[in-house]
């Protein structure tokens, strides 16, 4: 078995006082794609940066393997800023070139008849420099800064660029094509494809693949992580938990595991109360008849309850907000009618006499490559949109709500949460303050400026804006951008609920997957509608087979199983009797455990009415034998109620067990 790239034992962080990490332990094999999920906030880069040993855990070890290379992505390229960007990249490969420079050097003294006597010590050095390239195993080193750039969507217009000129998010793409062409043994990818057109998530995706290293991402790209992991890490309140498969088979088990606990948690409890009470009455008994027997059986009631390893309790009220969004009322069928819309940046025409009309109702998926004018077209339908425009008609009880893509553009700094938030819905305090609340916002939130919001809590506020304007018309420029996984499907769920009109503009697959029935493509300064859902349109423009999430995962499965259709329902009608059987077998102790509860209860009564009617016998001085009679009743009763508590116990822990 291959030694671990690196292993994490009981690491502890904490900031402020806070516990980020709790006794995180994991590992990492050679080749492992992983794939770490988690809530905004919860430590997931601070994990990934102490792995990359940028940074040091407050307590526990971090192992990594000898000579271990590792490609930690930084958020911004770090560079001398007049470095072109073809500059920057051959930096990679700097010893390379170097060595194919004295290569050739080489090669001219061989040829060289003056230099005959050195022949031999020429040609050994020539060969171990030969035999160090083989090694590396580089190849061409331009050959491979071109593929590289270009699968990212770095055309070569740009390649001679000064590194100053590129923004933000082209930095980011710079430092990850970098962190590639390093080609190390691990990769530590925080958000990869945040800034990747569609064109350039499926290079990354077919590139992670087949390449040999190992990987640890941090992504909201479900998408990706269904293709690309085989080993989901959960991050949830300072604890790891790993799931093997990729991001369907862990949602899966996932809920599979949630359902299990709520259940045995459940019967756990009801145990617990029965096991208690049963300890009352049985404490009740022993103080009334002086019987130390049944103040025994109470104390090994309780102590059984101290020994149990307590299933911990489901949580509840784990949504990442509480909203919904509104629906405007509507008359008529138009909700947008674009007509001969021209649009240039300079002498770059992004739009030459492009149409097109969407119905209302209709959930519209934008798309195009980067910078092909997507958001250029959103901002004119905000900006221009009215009844009376001929060139870009809305409908005439059309509200239009836009949901952006540059937050500061939508978020204005400088105010307070709750001011901004009163000031563009108008609300007073009180309403305003409930909203924020509504989306996790706590009271300490509304008095942040918003300027010091993260990307994800200035996106939450952004969709409570959204839900109080009750637009019926709505556009969307990557609202998941910035939401983790649990936001992502909650904004999902709103969206799929709302009976209003939307257009999007997205790179999120599953989020498009979901939601969109009407295609729109940007094509060659056009407006090409396709009316198909996203996943038709994708899989007709690449020519790639139909598979659902996970489905390619789960073919390969099937196919390494071999096992025969014959042998796989022979298997599942075996697993469906084993099932049958279990269900059997939990009704039959139910009933025996309800049979002698009610035992229980009949046996108490008549213990209490034998000791009423034989504290009414010495009272009356009955005859001798009517008391002895009455003394061995009571006798009897006990006993049997001492053997029927015996066995309900019995009965009660062994349905925990088939529970649990």
């Amino acid at each position: 078995m291959a030694m671990s790239l690196i292993t994490l034992g009981d690491l502890t962080k904490s900031f402020d006082g806070s516990p980020l990490l709790d006794g995180v332990s994991a590992s990492i094999a050679p080749r492992k794609k992983i794939g770490l999920v988690g809530r905004n906030g919860c430590g997931k880069s601070t994990l990934l940066r102490i792995v990359a040993g940028r940074i040091s855990a407050d307590g526990g070890v971090v192992h990594r393997a000898r000579n271990l290379r590792i490609g930690f992505q930084e958020q911004e390229l770090e560079a001398p800023p007049d470095r072109t960007l073809i500059q920057e990249m051959r930096e990679v490969f700097r010893e390379d070139f170097e060595r194919r420079r004295r290569l050739r050097e080489l090669e001219h003294k061989l040829a060289d008849a003056s230099l005959a006597e050195e022949h031999d010590r020429i040609l050994l050095r020539y060969q171990e420099l030969t035999d160090q390239e083989a090694a590396e195993g580089v190849g061409d080193p331009e050959r491979l800064i071109r593929q590289t750039l270009l699968g990212l969507g770095l055309p070569e217009e740009v390649w001679d660029q000064p590194l100053h000129r590129f923004s933000g998010g082209e930095r980011n793409l710079l430092a990850m094509a970098r962190v590639i062409l390093g080609r190390p043994d691990l990769f530590l990818l925080d958000e990869p494809t945040n800034h990747l057109d569609m064109e350039g998530i499926d290079w990354f995706i077919s590139f992670i693949r087949r390449c040999p290293s190992a990987a640890l991402i941090v992504s909201h790209d479900r998408h990706l992580l269904d293709l690309v992991a085989d080993e989901i890490w959960e991050l949830k309140r300072g604890r790891l938990t790993v799931y093997a498969g990729n991001y369907s088979d862990y949602e899966r088990k996932k809920a599979e595991d949630e359902a299990l606990r709520q259940r045995q948690w459940r019967n756990q409890q009801k145990l617990i109360r029965r096991l208690e009470f049963q300890a009352r009455r049985l404490r009740d008994m022993a103080r009334a008849y002086d019987d130390p027997g049944q103040a025994k059986r109470a104390r090994s009631m309780l102590s059984r309850i101290e020994r149990m390893e307590l299933v911990e309790a489901p949580e509840h009220d784990d949504s990442p907000f509480a909203a919904s969004l509104a629906n405007a009322p509507r008359h008529g069928d138009l909700a947008l009618r674009i007509e001969n819309f021209s649009h240039a940046y300079g002498d770059r025409v992004l739009f030459d006499s492009a149409s097109l009309e969407i119905n209302f109702g209709e959930r519209v998926c934008l798309v195009g490559p980067n910078g092909s004018g997507k958001s250029t077209l959103m901002d004119a339908i905000l900006r221009e949109g009215a009844w009376d425009n001929p060139r870009i008609r809305v409908g005439k009880s059309v509200k239009l709500g836009r949901y952006e893509q540059l937050h500061d553009r939508a978020i204005r700094p400088g105010a307070t949460l709750l001011d901004w938030l009163m000031g563009v819905t108008h609300l007073d305090k009180t309403p305003a303050s409930n909203l924020a609340h509504r989306f996790r916002f706590s009271r300490d939130d509304l008095e942040r400026e918003v300027q010091t919001l993260s990307g994800g809590e200035k996106s939450r506020l952004q969709l409570a804006r959204l839900v109080h304007e009750g637009a019926n018309f709505i556009l969307l420029d990557e609202p998941t951008n910035h939401l983790d996984i649990p936001s992502a499907e909650k904004l999902e769920e709103m969206l799929d609920e709302f009976t209003g009109t939307l257009l999007v503009i997205s790179h999120d697959r599953y989020f498009l997957d979901r939601l969109a029935n009407v295609v729109v493509e940007v094509k060659d300064t056009r407006l090409v509608r396709h009316h198909v859902t996203f996943a038709e349109w994708w899989q007709n423009r690449k020519g790639a087979p139909k598979e659902g999430p996970g489905g390619a995962l789960r073919l390969r499965i099937s196919r390494e199983s071999g096992a025969s259709p014959t042998e796989e329902r022979e298997a599942r009608r075996k697993d469906r009797e084993e099932r049958k059987a279990r269900r059997k077998e939990e009704r039959r102790l139910r009933r025996r455990v309800e049979e002698l509860e009610a035992l229980t209860h009949r046996l108490e009564q008549e213990i209490k009415d034998l000791e009423q009617a034989l504290a009414r016998h010495w009272t009356e001085n009955s005859s001798h034998e009517e008391g002895l009679r009455l003394d061995q009743a009571l006798t009897q009763r006990r006993a049997e109620l001492e053997q029927a508590l015996t066995s309900w116990e019995a009965a009660a822990l062994e349905l925990e067990s088939m529970d649990s």
